[in-house]
């Protein structure tokens, strides 16, 4: 084994868990003073150019042909607009921190969608275990039993398990319609965030008050989000999945929520009860025990923030 390429991905892998587990905070930052739509609109853009940017540099080869942007466009609306969008109304609502620990769970869903949605897979012990583990900690985290006395908003955590649920079809429908081609995971992830820009871009306009004062903590949080947390990282993930494999790669998932719920706390000053806590320690370990069966597969593999 090359030891210095091996401690390379090693950095970036670090270096990408600490990036999408900051984004929920630049999430919460940036919505402060825009809204959901136009900071999804502005991320997604400059996420677009990066990885454009990125395929024209190294020559890498574009999608074509109508069937598959087509799937592409699926791609970029229900697992890229819809989950982005419910984040950053999220974001308005609750914490960055419980964001992050709800977005633990997507490999959770991942396997949940596969075995239901897509049928893709039978529903083995290991991965049935998985679910039922992640579902335990997504109630623990939720409390369902306590909503009239809740400390944050329902609808925020509401809208951030929906956003789990369309990465975690984003995953599945990327195994089963996408991976098949054989297209460049880079040109996949540009056309995604193409689709994605311009479908929520075509909103803007009448969801958008006028020209925003935007504070530059909220205009870093934007060119952060975009260039770094949905552009860069995603190809240092794609890297990461060459070197190790997309079962290891998964793990960043622990390196996301540990920095996300720091993050929240350390520089929002946010508040934390024990037992989202204990509700995020339970879902990581079901998404342990999935990883452990997924073999090196997409399906169990990490999400970029929303």
């Amino acid at each position: 084994m090359n030891r210095s390429g091996d401690r390379r991905t090693i950095v970036i892998f670090l270096l990408t868990g600490f990036i999408w587990g900051s984004g929920f905070l630049f999430i919460r930052v940036a919505v402060a003073e825009l809204s959901p739509v136009e900071f999804v609109f502005a991320r997604t853009a400059l996420a677009c150019a990066v990885l454009a940017l990125v395929m024209l540099v190294t020559r890498r080869h574009w999608p074509t042909g109508f069937d598959v942007w087509r799937r592409i466009a699926t791609l970029g609306i229900v697992g890229c607009a819809v989950p982005f969008l419910f984040y950053a109304w999220a974001g308005q609502r609750i914490p960055s921190g419980l964001s992050s620990i709800y977005n633990a769970a997507v490999p959770v869903a991942t396997a949940l969608v596969t075995l239901i949605a897509m049928r893709q897979e039978r529903l083995g012990g290991r991965k049935l275990l998985a679910i039922a583990v992640g579902a335990i900690g997504i109630v623990v985290v939720l409390q369902p039993w306590r909503l009239d006395a809740s400390d944050f908003d329902l609808g925020g955590q509401l809208a951030c398990i929906g956003a789990v649920l369309g990465l975690g079809f984003a995953f599945s429908y990327t195994r089963k319609a996408i991976s098949p081609l054989g297209l460049d995971p880079i040109g996949v992830a540009m056309g995604q965030m193409l689709v994605c820009a311009v479908v929520v871009g075509g909103v803007v306009p009448f969801t958008s008050t006028g020209v925003p004062a935007v504070s530059p903590a909220a205009i870093g949080s934007v060119l952060a989000s975009g260039v770094f947390a949905t552009g860069i990282a995603y190809i240092w993930n794609f890297q990461i999945i060459e070197r190790w494999g997309a079962a290891s790669a998964s793990m960043v998932t622990y390196v996301t929520t540990l920095v996300g719920v720091a993050a929240g706390i350390i520089v929002l000053h946010e508040p934390m009860a024990i037992h989202h806590l204990i509700g995020a320690a339970i879902v990581l370990i079901g998404v342990g025990i999935g990883v452990q069966g997924s073999r090196g597969t997409v399906g169990l593999g990490p999400a970029a923030p929303g």
